[in-house]
């Protein structure tokens, strides 16, 4: 087997942005290093955006590191100063949307480690929609109608 290798430097980062506001630059290193069901973009984001729109995964656990600048993490309703060194875990379908906010004067850094599923589904509940990876599509949550096909209804 080779050893799977890289210099993170050597990793070119990609422009990315959900509207104005929220974006920055991501470095995709786990797939650059192969992995296949592992995550670990290093997001790299302005002051004054923010990191992502604030949401919550059903079945994705991440790892939030925190490796430069200054800024908050929205959780929930609280909004918590972060440096360097600090790092925070979101298991699965945890219900505190999260987000990071760069309130600093340098770039806020980032390193998101978590699970890469296709059946992944993540919620943006102040958009009103919800992100279904299997879709490769956003679906809007007042347009969800319920289904009898659900594991736990075929169980009964």
């Amino acid at each position: 087997m080779p050893l799977r290798r890289l210099a993170i430097s050597e990793v070119k980062p990609f422009p990315y942005a959900f509207e104005a506001g929220i974006g920055g630059t991501m470095t995709d290193v786990g797939r650059t290093l192969g992995s296949e069901t592992i995550g670990l973009i290093i997001q790299t984001v302005p002051p004054g955006n923010r990191a992502s729109r604030r949401h919550r995964h059903l079945f994705q656990e991440e790892i939030l590191v925190v490796m430069g600048g200054s800024g908050l993490l929205l959780h929930g309703d609280e909004r918590i100063a972060v440096k360097p060194g600090d790092a925070f875990c979101y298991l699965a379908n945890d219900p505190e949307l999260h987000t990071f906010e760069n309130t600093g004067s340098s770039d806020l850094v980032i390193w998101a480690f978590g699970n890469r599923f296709p059946h992944e589904v993540c919620l943006y509940p102040d958009e009103g929609v919800a992100f279904v990876e299997g879709l490769g599509a956003e679906v809007p949550l007042d347009s969800i109608a319920a289904s009898q096909w659900t594991e736990d209804r075929r169980k009964t």
